[in-house]
């Protein structure tokens, strides 16, 4: 039986989950689907949650992206490689600048007005 699975068994919704996980329900869904990896901290409260052996909650996702290339500790990051298409990335290279100029304008506009 997978998360999902054990998730609606249980009467959770991903709102419902991503609440008590502490993290946005994008991000709750992404693990559930398997597209980011589950932390052994986040196994651990999901079993809580879920009142499931933790043994048998990851049995049953065997299939769940693993954790082999990216280290998580507490209170850091986890780095992991992504590939994406160059102008994937040259779009959100120049999103990033645009929105840089524009809350540049916007705090020059807010010291203006003696706001900031």
């Amino acid at each position: 039986m997978s998360l999902k699975a054990i998730r609606k068994e249980k009467g959770f919704t991903q709102k419902d989950m991503a609440f008590k996980m502490a993290m946005e329900q994008t991000t709750y869904s992404r693990k559930e689907r398997g597209k980011s990896p589950i932390t052994e901290e986040e196994w651990e409260k999901l079993a809580d949650v879920l009142k499931i052996p933790i043994e048998e909650l990851k049995k049953a996702n065997e299939n769940m992206p693993k954790n082999e290339n990216c280290t998580f500790y507490d209170n850091s990051i986890g780095i992991q490689i992504v590939s994406m298409p160059k102008e994937t990335l040259d779009i959100m290279l120049k999103y990033t600048a645009k929105l840089e100029e524009e809350n540049k304008i916007l705090k020059q506009d807010l010291t203006k007005k003696g706001k900031m």
